[in-house]
């Protein structure tokens, strides 16, 4: 299926004004929209996220895990890859299904650029592949043209991360499949009350540290998430939701969808340590030596407390797969 077939309305190429941006075609009225919700980190700063955030093996273990759950999927022919960035999703399905064609779609032709690149390198058959620079809130698909969507921590960036699940709805095919990986409230919750005990119980000369700092930000960025989903400032906000398993199954009911599966990324034994070494490597660049001893004893002492059904119950992350009703 060509790329065009798979969008109701009319695709043009950006490099026809940019020429960073050839091959990279946008729909015709998204040409000049302003980019609402989206900062300079996924736009201007692209390449330093990339840099970052790249780490297609990690990528390729969830999907992998995902795919095996998504039971009669098949061999999808036609893929949509929502959010896909640099690529950590896009290469596992491309690596995983040689045959289908890939429609990847992103705010950013800024990171599509450089998933082109890379595509470009690996000798892939650009034929199966479609890079789209769409809104995905607004992003209008043909029903029922696709086999499976994914979306790799996307919907936490939405402004209304229903829209996007009701698009993908109506652009699968019955009986297809919808993957996402989010983050979860509850797992986050305790996190953060977890460094705030940190925060509370550091010296003068600990809270100076890079590490309670980085941990002070990281409360304050919890608390801003907080707030009341109505308020603006979430429009400034690239992460801004952390989701329950309770409104996806609201959006299952209202939707229509014929089945929802919800698990979570890790099943380890220490999750808030885990996701608190992550947090620091990723938000600042920092190993866990950053955190005095006494620091992560208090965090091995919480997950010490949950028995392994709660660890899976209040996940920091988890994967979300809608399934379309086959008929439909």
């Amino acid at each position: 299926m060509r790329v065009e077939d798979v969008f109701a309305e009319p695709l043009v190429d950006l490099g026809a004004d940019d020429a960073r941006f050839r091959g990279i075609l946008t729909p015709a009225s998204a040409v000049g929209a302003a980019r609402v919700g989206v900062t300079a980190q996924f736009l201007e700063n692209a390449e330093t996220y990339h840099r970052a955030y790249l780490n297609v093996g990690y990528w390729r273990w969830l999907l992998d895990n995902a795919l095996r759950a998504a039971h009669d999927l098949g061999e999808p022919r036609t893929i949509i890859d929502i959010g896909s960035g640099s690529g950590n999703s896009v290469l596992p399905l491309a690596d995983r299904f040689p045959e289908a064609t890939i429609v990847a779609t992103d705010i950013s032709p800024q990171l599509l650029a450089i998933l082109r690149d890379f595509i470009v390198k690996r000798a892939e058959r650009p034929e199966r592949f479609g890079l789209v620079a769409a809104d995905a809130s607004t992003a209008a698909y043909r029903g029922g043209v696709a086999d499976l969507a994914v979306g790799a921590a996307i919907l936490h960036h939405i402004l209304d991360p229903a829209l996007v699940l009701a698009s993908c709805r109506h652009a699968l095919r019955p009986g297809g499949w919808a993957i996402f990986f989010e983050p979860f409230e509850a797992g986050n919750v305790i996190l953060n009350l977890t460094y705030q005990r940190l925060l509370a119980q550091a010296s003068t000369t600990e809270r100076a540290s890079d590490g309670m700092r980085f941990l002070d930000r990281m409360v304050a960025d919890y608390t801003v998430r907080s707030r009341p989903r109505t308020d603006p400032i979430f429009r400034e906000l690239d992460d801004k939701w952390m989701f329950t398993r309770s409104y996806f199954e609201r959006i299952r009911e209202e939707q229509g969808w014929a089945e929802l599966l919800v698990y979570p990324l890790s099943a380890a034994d220490t999750p808030l340590r885990n996701q608190a070494v992550v947090h620091l490597k990723l938000g600042a660049a920092l190993s866990p030596d950053a955190l005095p001893a006494w620091a992560w004893a208090i965090i091995d002492e919480t997950d010490g407390v949950m028995s392994p059904d709660l660890k899976r119950e209040w996940m920091q992350e988890g994967a979300v797969l809608f399934r379309k009703p086959v008929a439909s």
